[in-house]
């Protein structure tokens, strides 16, 4: 995976894990509460899977 697509998808994961907070946090509908642990669980497992996933630059001991 380069470089430019992985701080693409942890950009994509940082929003996720904001608007399910949000969501969680608002007082308006219950739909969007309901929704809101699945959009900051995506947000989390895509950040863990991003995390082990190496980024292809070669290591200089």
């Amino acid at each position: 995976m380069s470089v430019a697509a992985k701080n693409w998808a942890y950009r994509v994961a940082s929003i996720l894990i904001l608007a399910g907070f949000a969501m969680l946090c608002q007082p308006f509908t219950h739909a969007l509460f309901v929704l809101g642990f699945p959009v900051l669980l995506a947000g989390v497992v895509i950040f863990m899977v991003l995390d082990h996933i190496p980024d292809g630059r070669i290591k200089e001991d």
